[in-house]
């Protein structure tokens, strides 16, 4: 077999060595199992030929990589990839050979780390096998990570988990044990891809609920602003940039009658018929949402609830009138507040909006353009008082790998997004308006018992 064959991918400008070429170090003391060079052959397979050969240019002798070259061997690989030495004496060589493979052993874990991401990744839906993990210690570690840590089974936080659905601080940890297995329950039943989405994401974006290169809006998230800011069964909600299914869907299951407005038709009709599938009172319109008071009287709604688009992080259409796909980041607010001062007006006295926001940056200057505050002023000029500051804290996932490339410029990655909370009325009425009562039910109960 060649290598075209097997579509496995090497590293670009390394030179590649034929394999008969490169000689075996005799007194190799590292050993490979045959179930280590078959995780080595998935690992290729999964991921390419990325980490080159050493070798010493003079003898051709391989001082690291003996097993990369089994299973190179193994998969048919007539070449491989070679970083030849000529530095070091017949000392050093040596020394090299065992150190390259202890120091490795070395290195340790951070456990409660290491669980977040193998978590994200098993959330994805990606083969954990490739890792290299055994299955038990997988088991192991997914359960530990959907579990609430020690601090959390205090008597308290679970009081507040089971009354509020997550403790109801101004952190929320999409991290945590009781969030992710709630999410996968509403995956399950949402079943959001992202489809019409794919290709829209700037790889330099942390959206909430990122699944593969696509943002998705975090349906648990969905189910706490309706839990804590509707008003129960029968809450209306509304949503001018209703962007993919989630809102619409979460509203739906809980009872709730759920209008949104989506510029793009291949999106709206996605999103209606997935509800319509489940028979729920939810209605997307193919509008632009700065239309939104020709489809909706003024105060007759009960949660304002929207993640706008940010600018131009993600690029959504071509349309002339979508707020993604504007020249400037003026033109771009001016959308936002024709749209959302309709949707205040839309929204009876005495009712909450919450709108998940994050400080995009300059893409000509790096530097950000403050659009937290800038949607704070916004809601604050159009009668909404400022309520509550909620940061939410994602799963790390890939950010650990863009890190160190984005500290070339002292960036720092962002892993949370504010979730800001509107009120229009008087304060002092929401005990009369609201129940003590959130409307949490044992959605994640009732799917466990049916599965």
């Amino acid at each position: 077999m060649s290598n075209v064959q097997l579509n496995i991918t090497l590293p670009e400008n390394i030179p590649t060595w034929k394999i008969e070429s490169l000689i075996p170090y005799d007194n190799n003391p590292r050993t490979h199992s045959e179930e280590q060079i078959n995780q080595l052959v998935a690992s290729m397979v999964e991921f390419g030929f990325t980490n080159p050969i050493l070798v010493d240019r003079d003898t051709r002798e391989i001082i690291a990589g003996h097993g990369r070259l089994m299973a190179a061997r193994k998969l048919g690989l007539r070449e491989v990839p070679v970083i030849a030495l000529s530095h070091l004496n017949e000392a050093k060589r040596r020394k090299l050979i065992i150190a390259d493979n202890q120091l490795a052993l070395n290195a340790g874990w951070d456990m409660e780390l290491l669980a977040t991401e193998i978590s994200a990744l098993n959330e994805m839906g990606e083969d954990l096998d490739v890792l290299g993990f055994d299955s038990d210690f997988l088991d192991d570690i997914l359960k530990t990570d959907l579990e609430e840590t020690p601090q959390n089974h205090d008597q308290e936080i679970s009081s507040l988990v089971e009354r509020f659905g997550v403790p109801p601080f101004s952190i929320l940890e999409v991290r945590k044990g009781y969030w992710q297995k709630r999410k996968k329950l509403w995956k399950k039943v949402i079943g959001e891809n992202g489809e019409s989405r794919t290709g829209t994401l700037f790889s330099d974006k942390t959206f909430i609920g990122d699944i593969g290169t696509v943002s998705i809006l975090d349906p648990v998230l969905c189910e706490i602003i309706i839990s804590w800011f509707g008003l129960g069964v029968g809450t209306k909600c509304v949503d001018p940039f209703a962007g993919d299914t989630s809102f619409g869907f979460v509203s739906g299951m809980k009872g709730c009658e759920f209008t949104g407005i989506e510029l793009r038709s291949e999106q709206t009709k996605l999103n209606q018929e997935r509800c319509e599938k489940a028979n729920l009172k939810s209605k997307y319109i193919n509008d632009d949402g700065q239309n939104i008071l020709k489809h909706i009287k003024p105060n007759t709604q009960d949660l304002l609830f929207s993640c706008p688009p940010y600018f131009d992080l993600e690029i959504y259409s071509d349309l002339p009138n979508d707020a993604s796909n504007q020249g400037s980041y003026e033109e771009f607010l001016k959308i936002l507040e024709n749209a959302f001062s309709g949707a205040i007006k839309t929204l009876k006295e005495n009712r909450f909006a919450a709108i998940v926001v994050s400080n995009i940056r300059n893409t000509k200057t790096g530097c950000y353009r403050n659009f937290v505050d800038d949607v704070i002023r916004l809601f604050q000029r159009n009668g909404m008082e400022f309520y509550n500051d909620i940061i939410l804290v994602d799963v790390v996932g890939s950010a650990s790998q863009r890190a160190a490339h984005n500290m070339k410029n002292r960036k720092v990655v962002k892993v949370h997004q504010n979730v800001l909370i509107f009120y229009k009325g008087d304060p002092k009425k929401i005990k009369e308006v609201f129940s003590n009562d959130v409307f949490v039910d044992n959605f994640t109960d009732k799917e466990e018992s049916d599965e």
